[in-house]
């Protein structure tokens, strides 16, 4: 059983692995305000709170998650793209992070640009039948873009992530009260 700390572990240098590290363990001591000093991009990513005297309002009373934390920092730190639910146009995002990540192969902007990538939460969305067909191609490179919905702070939030094949299969067998895997 795998979790996103651990899936993080796996994949991020080991100077990033130990910010990560430090990140939990400001949570778990209940330094807040320490959280919020260092990771204030990470509490606006998860939470769309943009000031420290709301965040230390919302921790008196809730538990940061952290498998939600550890995607954020993933997201900041360049390995992952959060995707909100509502999204009109991904191809832009996609495309930058498909370069960034060195995988923007002609065939997968072929899919990627072919019509609007969009979230509505809804059945007009077209999200996950393109990264499906993205993953087609990916995957006999021996790559794989793994979608990760987060279910505690808001419903249509996804977390993508670029990883080898298969490392992205092992996650996907991983159950999650937090996360619903899709691909």
């Amino acid at each position: 059983m795998m979790d996103m700390m651990e899936l993080a572990g796996l994949i991020v240098s080991p100077e990033e692995w130990l910010v990560f590290q430090e990140a939990i363990r400001l949570l778990e001591r209940d330094d807040y305000a320490g959280f919020y000093g260092k990771f204030s991009g990470v509490v606006q990513r998860v939470l769309f709170i943009d000031n420290r005297e709301e965040f230390l309002d919302f921790a008196g009373e809730n538990a940061l998650d952290r498998e939600c934390v550890c995607a954020a920092l993933l997201c900041e730190r360049g390995y992952g793209l959060s995707v909100g639910g509502y999204e009109e146009d991904l191809t832009p995002a996609l495309a930058g992070f498909l370069q960034a990540r060195e995988a923007a192969f002609p065939e997968v902007l072929e899919i990627i640009r072919r019509e609007k990538i969009y979230t509505d939460c809804a059945d007009f969305d077209n999200f996950k039948k393109s990264l499906t067909e993205v993953n087609q191609v990916l995957d006999s490179r021996g790559l794989r873009l793994a979608v990760w919905e987060d279910c505690v702070y808001c419903d249509c939030e996804y977390t993508l992530l670029l990883l080898k094949k298969k490392l992205a299969e092992q996650a996907a067998r991983w159950q999650s009260e937090n996360f619903e895997i899709y691909l």
